[in-house]
């Protein structure tokens, strides 16, 4: 077997196990990640991450916003799009996490940093999420902590909350 053949392989594998198009469309728009000509999401299970992490931060439960995409983050092989992008996610969960649960704000600074570098270079709008409110907040908040008191992450220009039906994602 060809070595470029394997490698050329390693998506479609990645995708038989993150592939899920019973996931809905985007609200608005076309993020990436989303694929319009085949009506559907790169990696569905991604998106549902996305879609619950987000909510869960929203609600206050960074815990839970934590655990969505830590689960996913462990279907994706380092140096993709996908790892950091997730990794950099638990980062900003866990650094809220610190700054509101613990009023930690050395903590907090210290894993904004490290999501800072995994989100860099990740697209603005990759799963919907905006990702460049996301990095212009954790600078900010390295000066002045208190911007995140209110923020909320946005997934395709929403800002949704966490309803009690959604704890059954986590399970």
């Amino acid at each position: 077997m060809e070595l470029d053949g394997w490698l050329n392989l390693t998506p479609h594998w990645m995708d038989d196990h993150t592939h899920d198009p019973t996931v809905a469309p985007p609200l608005s728009g076309e993020p990436t990640g989303w694929n319009p000509e085949t009506g559907h999401w790169e990696h569905g299970t991604l998106r549902l991450a996305v879609l619950y992490g987000v909510r869960f931060f929203n609600a206050g439960d960074f815990h839970a916003s934590h655990d969505c995409f830590e689960d996913e983050w462990y279907n994706y092989g380092s140096g993709t799009t996908e790892s950091a992008f997730l990794h950099g996610m638990v980062q900003v969960a866990a650094g809220a996490y610190k700054h509101f649960d613990f009023e930690n704000d050395d903590g907090m600074r210290s894993l904004f940093e490290t999501a800072l570098q995994y989100l860099h270079g990740v697209p603005d709008d990759f799963y919907g999420v905006d990702v460049s409110d996301i990095r212009s907040t954790l600078r900010a908040a390295d000066d002045d902590p208190t911007v995140l008191e209110g923020w909320q992450l946005q997934v395709d220009g929403e800002t949704p909350t966490a309803q009690e039906s959604d704890r059954q994602f986590l399970d």
